[in-house]
């Protein structure tokens, strides 16, 4: 099992590199205008809240486009700050779904919905739910999922911050692959 979700991890990120590789020598010009203009209108506050938002809720915007965004732009010239504060944002979202997820958890709608899951699966997951939201925090699964997932099964506060905190390596190591994807046939970040 966790060697199919290493080789999954692994085939994930190839494919994040090659696609940022296609659409940097594809679309150069259009991704340095439209990384620019999304710098300029919004700043760095507003790609963090964006970020706080989407990585709070359940939504299908990957955290990546925010990298590209800042390797695109102006940011750039001091991407480890703002990618270390992207990275803490979206540690501070994840612990906000997972409190969404507590919450959720008392509701008999949802108590209903993860009633037979929860049965077979809820010792498991208390036990080894730090694992589980490790894997959403660092690989490019559905971050907030993981973390309401963990909130509605009972996975405790501090093996979620201690998983969550793993998305700030994440998000240096996702800028790495984004800058060396974009810059692949283009000779530049």
């Amino acid at each position: 099992m966790m060697r199919n979700a290493l080789l999954k991890t692994l085939v994930a990120v190839v494919a994040l590199t090659v696609l940022m590789a296609a659409l940097g020598f594809v679309f150069e010009p259009q991704l340095e205008a439209g990384a620019q203009w999304v710098a300029e209108r919004l700043g760095f506050a507003g790609l963090a809240a964006i970020l706080l938002f989407t990585d709070t809720l359940v939504t299908p915007f990957p955290p990546d486009v925010l990298l590209l965004v800042i390797a695109k732009s102006v940011l750039a010239a001091e991407w480890p700050v703002y990618v270390g504060i992207l990275g803490v944002v979206s540690a501070w979202a994840g612990i906000q779904g997972w409190a969404i997820g507590r919450w959720l958890g008392h509701l008999p709608f949802f108590q209903r919905m993860f009633g037979e899951f929860r049965i077979e699966h809820e010792a498991l997951f208390k036990k080894y739910g730090l694992w589980a939201v490790l894997a959403g925090a660092t690989t490019p699964m559905p971050f907030s999922v993981t973390c309401w997932t963990a909130g509605v099964l009972g996975v405790g506060f501090w093996p979620m911050v201690m998983a969550c905190l793993f998305r700030i390596p994440r998000f240096y190591l996702y800028y790495g692959i984004v800058v060396a994807g974009v810059s692949l046939f283009n000779g530049k970040a």
